[in-house]
C-alpha cells in the first residue's frame, strides 16, 4: 500500500492528526502513511486517552474508530463537539462494521466524514487532506 505523496497537497506547517484506534497494526499503518505524506500524527489506543490528547494538544483533525474498548467513537465525537475549544476540529469516524445508520449518525453528531474499513489509503489521504484544507481556508 504505497501512497503517492504527489497527490496530497503540502501544507506550510505540518498538520497534526490524532488517530484513535485500538488495532495496533492499523494504528501503525495509519501513522506511517500520514507521516510519509507530510502530516504530524500520533495515536491513542482508546477513547479515554484520545480525548485526553485532544484536550491537551492542538490537532488539525481527529481520525477515530467507532468501536473502541471504553468510549466509542460516537461519544468521542459528541464530547469534542460539545467542547468550545475543540469544536472546530474536524473528525472522521471509521468502522469495520457495516451497520446501517453508522454514517448518518456520525454526520449527525458532527463528524465531517465517515470511512468504512477496509479502506484505500489514497481515499483516506484525500479525505484527510481535503478536510484540513477546508479548515485552513476558514476565516
Amino acid at each position: 500500500m504505497k501512497a503517492q505523496s504527489e497527490q496530497i497537497p503540502r501544507f506550510g506547517a505540518k498538520p497534526r492528526i490524532l488517530v484513535i484506534d485500538d488495532e495496533p497494526e492499523l494504528s501503525r499503518l495509519l501513522l506511517t502513511v500520514l507521516k510519509r505524506n507530510g502530516f504530524d500524527a500520533c495515536a491513542a489506543a482508546n477513547g479515554t486517552d484520545g480525548l485526553r490528547l485532544a484536550e491537551e494538544q492542538n490537532y488539525d483533525l481527529v481520525l477515530s474508530d467507532i468501536e473502541l474498548p471504553d468510549i466509542d467513537g460516537f461519544e468521542i465525537c459528541r464530547r469534542i463537539k460539545q467542547n468550545p475549544k475543540l469544536r472546530p476540529v474536524p473528525i472522521i469516524l471509521m468502522s469495520g462494521r457495516l451497520a446501517e445508520g453508522n454514517e448518518a449518525l456520525a454526520l449527525k453528531l458532527g463528524a465531517v466524514d465517515f470511512v468504512s474499513k477496509p479502506f484505500g489509503v489514497e481515499i483516506l489521504l484525500s479525505k484527510v487532506a481535503g478536510h484540513i484544507r477546508g479548515r485552513k481556508a476558514e476565516p
